[in-house]
């Protein structure tokens, strides 16, 4: 992906936004920030830069909108790459302008598919090939929908960074099989759950497998949510209804669902069974207790998503070789740029320290999240120091 990103965009470096602590899937990150700054940057990435656990552990829409906020600020970007089912870069744009400027027709079609109870992704798809020539796979594969997000925060941004995708190969990205050219990712992550980390690491870059084998057998990795059922089960057992009607992305009474989970279950995966639903996939539940874990509510993420610039953007990484590029970063940045969370305190504001807190809490919990008690110390974000290769 990162050598093909840079012919097609004709590029000199490529610098990586990559997830903090929490990902996407609403998970502790299988192996800590700095492991997978390290295999970014042997696998081709000149600087790897973070994106805040505020925004990576969201849902699509929030977790592009701040990546494009990172390239933005930075000053220093000027194309996005990013993967894709088709690689039809014209119809996902032409798909993004739609979804920016939503019809009459289109909310009251997405509205009465919701009321159906179709999912909000299914629902949103659905009303969009209604009102338009466009095909509704566009809306409903993953790299699709996250593709979308990051286009729609270009343009949101007026932003002059030009994007690129380029065609998914291999296995679909949930398919369990780790056969084939390319395994999904989930294939991957499973395997190394189920300590079949042989034949996974038949599946990554041969420059990687010494290092993440070591992670592994170290038990350092892979940081699973069962490790943080304890957790989570004093943090739902503290907290009122009322209080996790406040959380972000908690809505239509889940609050009450969730509480009565842990009535009926002390394994993170019966929760999680017990409070999914049609309407409600895993993964949202993934993420809602996430944000529950971390104490993160709408009005904090509204806050953060509103302001102008980031409070920060904080470098993970780099190659020696492209060592120029943190010094060209901290020029051309439109906020402070951190690489040692010691001097935190003397560059940020109030903002920033609070964004910066809860980047720390979300280290603690994933390194609670790994295998092997030993390695489960707090205030990592201030002892391990950026990965330079």
């Amino acid at each position: 992906m990162i050598e093909t990103a840079k012919k097609v965009t004709n590029a000199s470096h490529a610098i990586i936004v990559m997830s903090s602590s929490f990902v996407q899937r609403g998970e502790p990150a299988c192996f800590d920030k700095w492991t997978r700054a390290s295999c970014a940057l042997r696998c081709g990435a000149s600087m790897v830069l973070e994106l805040p656990v505020l925004f990576s552990a969201a849902n699509a829409e929030i977790f592009a909108t701040g990546a494009i906020k990172v390239f933005n600020d930075s000053g220093m970007i000027d194309a996005l790459c990013f993967g894709s089912e088709s690689g039809d870069l014209a119809s996902m744009e032409e798909a993004a302008k739609l979804m920016l400027n939503e019809t009459e027709e289109f909310q009251r079609l997405l509205k009465n598919n919701l009321e159906q109870g179709m999912s909000y992704p299914s629902a949103r798809a659905q009303a969009l090939e209604t009102v338009s020539h466009i095909s509704k796979e566009i809306l409903s594969r993953p790299n699709h929908i996250l593709g979308l997000e990051y286009l729609k925060a270009l343009y949101r941004t007026n932003s002059t960074i030009q994007p690129f995708t380029i065609q998914r190969k291999g296995n679909a990205y949930d398919d369990p099989s780790l056969s084939g050219e390319f395994a999904s990712a989930a294939a991957i992550r499973k395997a190394l759950q189920e300590e079949n980390s042989t034949e996974a690491f038949l599946q990554v870059p041969d420059v990687l497998v010494d290092d993440l084998t070591k992670e592994i057998s170290l038990g350092r990795a892979p940081a699973t949510w069962e490790h943080l059922a304890g957790a989570l089960h004093y943090k739902l057992r503290t907290t009122s209804a009322a209080d996790i009607k406040e959380m972000f992305e908690v809505t239509e009474g889940l609050e009450n669902r969730i509480l009565r989970a842990i009535e009926n279950g002390y394994m993170v995966e019966d929760l999680i069974d017990f409070i999914k639903s049609k309407r409600y996939t895993r993964t949202k539940i993934q993420r809602i207790l996430t944000h529950i874990l971390l104490d993160l509510n709408t009005k904090e993420v509204e806050y953060f998503l509103h302001r102008n610039h980031l409070p920060y953007i904080r470098v993970l990484g780099f190659q020696k070789e492209h060592a120029e590029l943190v010094g060209e970063l901290t020029e051309t940045a439109k906020c402070p740029v951190l690489t040692n969370l010691k001097k935190a305190p003397e560059q940020l504001d109030k903002d920033g320290m609070h964004l910066l807190a809860l980047e720390k809490l979300a280290t603690d919990l994933q390194a609670m999240a790994s295998p092997n008690p030993l390695y489960r110390a707090p205030n990592r974000d201030f002892t391990i120091p950026m990965a330079i290769i």
